[in-house]
């Protein structure tokens, strides 16, 4: 019986990013134990979490403070890529849903 071998999509778009999906992963389902392993070019959040659209665009809109008007179909990499558009310091900045206010020291 010839073994059979699993075709995955790539994820060079995703690994590139890895840093900004992992956090999208981490606010739309906190959970570790429900993360997903793998995560392709193709996958959206809708793809990668089982948490309801409803609840990951509430979990979104609390993490930016805002609707940013996100396309959960979206693969995760280009949803970065938006959020990169919407957001320019993000994810670096120290409140992701004031874009604009300035940073100050101490």
């Amino acid at each position: 019986m010839p073994e059979k071998k699993i075709e995955l999509a790539p994820s060079i778009e995703t690994e590139a990013r890895r840093r900004e999906v992992q956090l999208l992963i981490n606010v739309v389902e906190p959970d570790a134990e429900y993360q997903p392993f793998i995560l392709t070019d193709e996958a959206s959040l809708l793809d990668a979490v089982l948490t309801e659209p409803r609840e990951i665009s509430i979990r979104l809109n609390a993490y930016f403070g805002a609707d940013l008007g996100l396309d959960l179909g979206t693969s995760v990499w280009r949803l970065v890529d938006r959020i990169k558009q919407l957001r320019p310091g993000w994810p670096d900045e120290a409140d992701p849903s004031s874009p604009d206010k300035p940073q100050t020291a101490g």
